[in-house]
C-alpha cells in the first residue's frame, strides 16, 4: 500500500494525501474516530494517533475497480499546515504504508487498464503546461479522445490485414480477392485517416513550453543590438557587417512576473552563403511557430513595411522601428526605439507584454503529443505507403500483410499494448510524486 502528499509541501489552506493498495481503507481506519460506511462521499473525520487529534480532515473512500488506481483509494483533505502535513506523513508510515514513488498512482492506473499509455504521459504533460492552449490539447488527450482515434485507425488495419491474408490463401482463384475487397480504396482510407491524424498533432517539446518572441526583419537593422537591450547583457553578436547573426539564438526573460523567450534570427535576404540561407530559412519557418513576431526596420529599410506586412499577415505582430536616434521616422510602426541609446525599450517591453497576454494565438491542433507518438504515426504511415505499393503491383502480398502488421503494431505501442523494456521506466520517471 502507498501513500502521497499530492500538494505541494508548503503552508497553506489545505493540503491533499492519496492513499492506494486493496485494504487501504481497513488499514487508514486505525486513525479515524468514526468509521467510513459509504463509497465515494465526503465525510468529515478526526484523525487521531494514540489518542491525540492530529487534524479534522475530509476523506473520500473510493473502493475498487471504481478508482483512479483501480484499486481501493483513500483521498484525505487536511488542513495545510506543515506540523499537520509532518504528523499524518508520520501516521501513514507507523501504518505501514509506503512513500510513493514519482508517478506510481498513474502508473498502477495504467497496469489495472484505467488509462492507456498514451493518456498517463498526457497526464504528465497536462501538469506541466504552462499556457492554457496546451492545456487544452493536453486534455484532450487525457479525455480519452486521442486514443479512441488511434484505436479505431489500428482496428481498420487490423481487419485489413486479415483481409489481405486471407487473399493469400486463394492467389491461385480466377477471383481476385484483391481488387474484388477494395482493398485499395480500404487502404487509402486507412492511410488518409493517418494523415490527418498527423496534422491533428502538436508536439510537446522544451522549445514550446514558453511564450516565444521572434526579432524578424532585414539584416543590419539593429535586431540583435535590441534583443541584448531587452535582455540588459549581451547575449548575441553585434557587428556593423550585414549578416553577422547566422542561426537563432534564444534567451528567457521575465518581466512583470511573466516569463518568455526572446529570439534572435538570421536577417532576410538573398543569401549566397549556404550557411547563412540555412539560418534564414529556420527564421521564416519560426515565424509560424512563435507567440509573437517583432518586424525590425530602420529608416533604411522602412520602405519594406509593405513586405514583410505580407509575410506575418494573420500572425500575432509588432512593427519595431529602430535606430530613432539617427533622424526621424517610423511612420506605420506600433513602437519607435534605438537600441543605441535605449529610447522606447520601455515601451517595447510593455507592448510585448500586453501583445502576449492580449492576443494568444490558438492552435489548429487538436492533440499535444511527444516525440516518440509522432514518430510512431510517421514509422505506421510508412508501412502503409510500402503495403500500398505492393498491392497496386499485386506482388509480394504476404509482404504487404507483414507491412500492415509492422503498422498495426505501431499504434499498439502508443497505446502501451506493447512497448520496449526501458520505456515506463522513462516515461514515469518525470512524473511529480502522488500522481
Amino acid at each position: 500500500m502507498i501513500f502521497a502528499l499530492a500538494t505541494p509541501v508548503a503552508q497553506s489552506a489545505l493540503a491533499v494525501f492519496r492513499l492506494s493498495g486493496n485494504g487501504c481503507l481497513d488499514v487508514f481506519a486505525a486513525l479515524l474516530e468514526r468509521p467510513i460506511l459509504e463509497n465515494r462521499r465526503v465525510c468529515l473525520r478526526n484523525l487521531v494517533l494514540d489518542g491525540v487529534v492530529i487534524d479534522r480532515c475530509s476523506v473520500v473512500y473510493y473502493g475498487s475497480p471504481n478508482s483512479f488506481t483501480g484499486e481501493d483509494s483513500v483521498e484525505v483533505f487536511c488542513h495545510g499546515g506543515l506540523a499537520v502535513i509532518s504528523s499524518l506523513t508520520s501516521a501513514f508510515l507507523s501504518l505501514g504504508f509506503r512513500e510513493a514513488e514519482p508517478g506510481e498512482f498513474s502508473r498502477i492506473a495504467y497496469e489495472n487498464n484505467k488509462l492507456f499509455l498514451n493518456e498517463v504521459e498526457a497526464v504528465a504533460d497536462l501538469i506541466h503546461s504552462e499556457d492554457v492552449e496546451r492545456a487544452r490539447l493536453s486534455a484532450a488527450a487525457v479525455s480519452g479522445q486521442l486514443s479512441e482515434v488511434v484505436r479505431s485507425v489500428g482496428e481498420e488495419v487490423d481487419s485489413l490485414r486479415v483481409f489481405v491474408e486471407g487473399s493469400i490463401d486463394f492467389s491461385d482463384e480466377d477471383y481476385n480477392f484483391l481488387k474484388e475487397g477494395g482493398v485499395g480504396e480500404r487502404l487509402r482510407g486507412i492511410k488518409n485517416r493517418v494523415v490527418d491524424l498527423i496534422d491533428s498533432c502538436l508536439v510537446s517539446t522544451k522549445k514550446m513550453s514558453k511564450r516565444r518572441v521572434l526579432f524578424f526583419g532585414p539584416p543590419n537593422t539593429g535586431k540583435s543590438s535590441l534583443f541584448n537591450g531587452l535582455l540588459g547583457f549581451d547575449r548575441a553578436l553585434v557587428s556593423s557587417t550585414p549578416g553577422t547573426t547566422r542561426d537563432l539564438i534564444d534567451s528567457e526573460m521575465f518581466y512583470n512576473s511573466v516569463s518568455f523567450e526572446l529570439v534572435d534570427s538570421a536577417g532576410v535576404r538573398d543569401a549566397g552563403d549556404l550557411v547563412e540561407q540555412k539560418g534564414v530559412d529556420l527564421s521564416n519557418k519560426e515565424v509560424d511557430e512563435v507567440d509573437l513576431v517583432l518586424v525590425v526596420l530602420d529608416g533604411s529599410t522602412e520602405s519594406l513595411l509593405p513586405v514583410f506586412s505580407e509575410v506575418v499577415r494573420g500572425k500575432n505582430h509588432l512593427f519595431v522601428f529602430n535606430k530613432l536616434d539617427r533622424g526621424d521616422g517610423g511612420k506605420g510602426f506600433n513602437c519607435l526605439v534605438s537600441a543605441k541609446t535605449g529610447e522606447g525599450v520601455q515601451d517595447l517591453k510593455n507592448l510585448i507584454l500586453k501583445s502576449i497576454k492580449s492576443s494568444p494565438i490558438k492552435s489548429k491542433k487538436t492533440f499535444l503529443v511527444r516525440g516518440r507518438h509522432l514518430s510512431l504515426f510517421e514509422n505506421a504511415l510508412r508501412q502503409l505507403n510500402e503495403c500500398e505499393l505492393k498491392i497496386k503491383q499485386e506482388k509480394n502480398i504476404d509482404l504487404a500483410a507483414e507491412d500492415l502488421r509492422v503498422a498495426r503494431g505501431c499504434f499498439d505501442e502508443f497505446l502501451g499494448v506493447k512497448f520496449p523494456d526501458d520505456l515506463l521506466g522513462d516515461i514515469f520517471k518525470d512524473f511529480c510524486i502522488g500522481k
